[in-house]
């Protein structure tokens, strides 16, 4: 059960880090800026708040991970738990290495192909091994997620990387609330 809350504490504090970090830059417009805008050192009002926000969104999903592999039954689980903490690594270091810095944009990518990873065997499982059928949809909007981004990008572009970046985490939001509706049930 603490590994439920662990997960879910990491969904609202990220839109939370998000929420309170736009409010603080009025300036942030959602359809031409990009989330880590907020955390830009020179350019936000309070980065820090951002930065550590995601840093601590990091560490939640680190220890959510840790959870995941102690709950772990079967082996895609278990890779799950692994990408899981290395998408909550790579969440983390968005904070470390905020906008404008050169590891940014490597970071912030890998972190949403890391999670997406990390979905693709758990919800395979859940569904799977241990039969629980919304986890079907949790595997394909996971399966999908990513091209669909791609899809958009080349036909009609993302209005702005925030647009895009909300798109994901939404994805992830939807995804690990089915996981968490079979974890959390006992």
């Amino acid at each position: 059960m603490r590994g439920c809350i662990l997960a879910l504490a990491a969904m609202i504090l990220a839109w939370i880090v998000i929420g309170t970090s736009w409010m603080l830059n009025p300036w942030f417009d959602f359809w031409s800026d990009a989330f880590s805008d907020l955390g830009v050192p020179g350019q936000a009002n309070y980065p820090w708040v951002y930065n550590y926000g995601l840093i601590s969104t990091g560490l939640l999903l680190v220890g959510y991970s840790i959870y995941l592999y102690r709950w772990a039954m079967h082996k895609p689980e278990v890779l799950a738990s692994g990408l899981m903490a290395i998408a909550g690594i790579f969440l983390a270091l968005i904070g470390v290495y905020p906008g404008g810095t050169r590891p940014h944009v490597f970071v912030s990518t890998w972190f949403f192909i890391q999670i997406d990873m990390a979905l693709i065997p758990l919800m395979y499982s859940l569904w799977r091994h241990r039969g629980f059928t919304p986890a079907a949809w949790g595997l394909a909007l996971a399966l999908i997620a990513f091209p669909v981004f791609l899809v958009v990008e080349a036909l009609v572009g993302w209005p702005s990387v925030a647009v895009g970046e909300a798109y994901g985490i939404l994805v992830i939001d939807v995804a690990v609330i089915i996981a968490l509706a079979y974890q959390c049930r006992r």
